[in-house]
């Protein structure tokens, strides 16, 4: 008899999160799911997804799996997401451009110090308390932030017919909880749900939901 294989699961961090953030997911969804684990900034250095039935990711993440979508992905799940980073181009659910300018300007001067105060703001409402070293390249870190200020993927969204969830917090202090709505609004196959006073750190304190959301998602037909 032939073994039966398990779906394939990518899962890949956001800006300036290692594969740690990521592997108690992997964790949770393996005895599920094939799983491969990525960081963001490889992706983003690769320009490239492997083949996969389903992709997990978020933030940053979540821009690139819009963009470099495999053909084979069935379904797609997008934790604190957004089709594009930064406002401008009559767009209001971002961050300003001078605030991601600031960030790699000051990142060059003390990375530590912007890690920091990035952090806080990720994990916000709750308390999360950094090591105080810079855990990835310097150079891959101002790649993300360039990255996120040209990223605009809105154009594409319309077109991406496959079931897309949607997780946000309604606290996020990142990518504000209208980006998941103007995505809800204009993906074809879309389902939103929203974390009452949660933050962008969905995964790291919201764990045992999101998972359970996951495989809700990806299990049913």
């Amino acid at each position: 008899m032939f073994k039966k294989t398990k779906p394939s699961l990518l899962i890949f961090s956001g800006w300036a999160h290692g594969i740690d953030a990521i592997q108690p997911m992997e964790n949770m969804l393996i005895e599920q799911f094939d799983v491969q684990l990525l960081t963001g900034a490889q992706v983003l250095a690769s320009r490239h997804l492997p083949e996969t039935d389903y992709i997990v990711t978020g933030s940053m993440g979540g821009l690139l799996a819009l963009e470099l979508l495999p053909k084979s992905c069935k379904k797609l799940v997008l934790i604190s997401s957004t089709a594009k980073f930064c406002t401008g181009g009559g767009y209001d659910c971002g961050t300003p451009e001078r605030i991601l300018k600031r960030m790699i300007l000051q990142l060059k001067r003390n990375p530590n110090a912007v890690l920091q105060d990035f952090f806080r703001n990720v994990h916000y409402p709750n308390k999360y308390h950094t090591s105080g070293s810079v855990i990835e390249p310097l150079d891959s870190l101002v790649s993300g932030l360039e990255y996120l200020l040209r990223s605009d993927v809105r154009e594409k969204v319309p077109s991406i017919g496959i079931p897309v969830l949607l997780m946000h917090g309604t606290a996020d202090r990142i990518i504000p909880p209208s980006a998941a709505e103007w995505l809800h609004a204009h993906l074809p196959n879309s389902r939103l749900k929203l974390f009452e006073n949660d933050g962008h750190a969905l995964p790291a304190h919201r764990l045992d939901e999101v998972v359970d959301e996951i495989l809700y998602f990806l299990q049913r037909r």
